[in-house]
């Protein structure tokens, strides 16, 4: 009975260290104010059940800059819009750090000379190279477009009504065999192996990455993959890729894909680290899904928004179109010039980002509010910009929970009096494919308007799952049946990669 006593004395004494080594940490001097927590796990609990609701009662109550605790990791969270551009140039908040964490905590490798690789792959996914992955995306979408068409297009059983012509499916699985297996073709290109990996295919990936991705928050801030037994088993289907050798033979495969691939085998790195940075891609694309997904949905619960942005689409095809051809061609300016559908893709991303800016304090750094103050932010801490606490600022946005389709038309928006340069922050400051995704989701929706009529039968509502408050885009609490049909005789849309001499 002593020995056992003993024995507990002695672990409550290491518990105890622990918790002060390691845990536990008196404020210093001009350090932002921190919120109270549980001795424990912090300020994670109130963070999980509702981040934005939980930042902003602590923005209230303490200010437009404050320290919170995730477990053993103090963040020092920047509220105040207009420091957006001051936090993505400070040069002592460091993305690199976060990078790895990522890297080797969610995908199980090390980048090798990972600032140089990113810089350099980031470049495969713009400039000249948008146009060709444009062209590639339009091709892979009209694809799997025409299946479902075909499929749509047997002949209505005598007697059948007018019924007969509507499909119905889960619009998760819809938006994953059009936009998602459109974007992974684009990324992988195809193989014309007749012993090709099974798994190796957008539906399958999708399928695992939706389970895998749940637990990305736990699995970044370093709880062991172990201990999700779902997130396991998926991930052991998401590394039955291809070799390097065999990905570099593939039909369409994206210039990102090719370089990262090369790079990485002239530094030495093994296939499983090459897939694991596979994944990281496929993940920052996956994204492009979820904003699709709500798009869609957007459309379909607000009938009326589907009929404004047709009526835009059919003028700028009407505007486009050239006597005899049933095929009308858009341009990368073109694409960008439909201001209600860059205002109603704005509009989904306000409500359904969850995007989490974390960058790793490399010293201690001394930094300026706007409105005088400065606070030192300590070394070795983390630092975080929360833009969907701007998105849902009701000071920013008039009714912030609901959707308005036409809000960021010819629009400006303010805090403290002053303009916001950047109303809405999603996929991160440091996201070299913005604006690649951003097209790609246009273009999505102008075929999917174009081609198919929309329904969402009655009772069939969702919304984002604030549960997943950290993650890029939030999932929806649960998906939803839809309707929809081959519009007939809809003009062919193709993409131009450059605009013509006479235009």
């Amino acid at each position: 009975m002593v020995a056992v006593t003993v024995y507990l004395a002695l672990a409550a004494t290491a518990l105890v260290f622990a918790y002060f080594r390691f845990v536990f940490r008196f404020r210093r001097e001009n350090e932002a104010p921190y919120v109270p927590g549980h001795f424990l796990w912090g300020n994670g609990a109130e963070f999980a059940q509702n981040a934005v609701r939980f930042l902003h009662k602590s923005q209230k109550a303490l200010g437009d800059i404050f320290t919170i605790r995730l477990l053993n990791q103090y963040l020092t969270i920047v509220m105040d819009p207009h420091c957006y551009e001051k936090f993505s140039k400070e040069r002592r908040f460091d993305f690199d750090p976060i990078q790895k964490q990522v890297n080797n905590n969610v995908f199980g490798f090390e980048l090798k000379s990972a600032r140089k690789m990113i810089y350099e792959a980031g470049k495969k996914v713009n400039g000249r190279y948008l146009g060709t992955g444009m062209e590639a995306f339009a091709a892979n979408l009209q694809e799997v477009f025409r299946n479902i068409q075909q499929q749509n297009a047997n002949p209505k059983p005598e007697g059948a009504g007018d019924d007969a012509q509507w499909q119905s499916e889960g619009l998760r699985m819809l938006t994953s065999r059009t936009l998602f297996s459109a974007v992974f073709y684009t990324i992988f290109g195809k193989s014309a192996s007749v012993q090709d990996i099974p798994d190796f295919n957008p539906q399958t990936f999708h399928d695992k990455f939706d389970t895998f991705h749940k637990f990305f928050n736990y699995l970044w801030l370093g709880m062991p993959v172990k201990l999700f037994p779902k997130a396991c088993d998926a991930v052991k289907v998401l590394f039955q890729q291809p070799l390097s050798q065999d990905m570099l033979t593939r039909d369409g495969l994206s210039d990102y894909i090719r370089f990262s691939t090369e790079y990485m085998l002239q530094h030495g790195q093994s296939e499983q680290d090459i897939m694991g940075h596979n994944l990281v891609f496929l993940h920052v694309n996956y994204n492009t899904f979820r904003v699709a997904y709500w798009c869609v949905y957007q459309m379909l619960e607000h009938p009326e928004f589907c009929q404004d942005l047709a009526h835009e689409l059919k003028e700028a095809i009407e505007a486009r179109r050239v006597e005899g051809d049933d095929a009308v061609g858009f341009t990368l300016e073109d694409i960008d010039h439909l201001p209600l559908l860059d205002s109603f893709l704005k509009e989904t991303l306000r409500l359904a980002s969850g995007v989490f800016m974390v960058r790793y304090v490399t010293e201690d750094t001394d930094f300026d509010m706007p409105n005088g103050e400065t606070y030192t932010v300590r070394k070795g801490d983390r630092v975080a910009m929360y833009p969907p606490t701007i998105h849902m600022d009701p000071e920013i946005f008039e009714n912030p929970e609901t959707f308005k389709h036409d809000r960021f038309v010819n629009a400006k928006f303010y805090k403290y009096g002053k303009e916001l340069k950047n109303p809405v922050l999603t996929f991160g400051s440091l996201c070299p494919g913005k604006r690649f995704s951003m097209l790609q989701i246009k273009w999505f929706l102008m075929n999917l308007i174009n081609s198919f009529d929309l329904h969402l039968p009655e009772g069939e509502r969702t919304q984002p799952n604030t549960e997943y408050y950290g993650h890029e885009i939030l999932p929806p609490t649960h998906d939803v049946k839809v309707q929809f049909r081959p519009i007939p005789d809809a003009p062919a849309l193709f993409f131009v990669p450059r605009r013509s001499p006479r235009s």
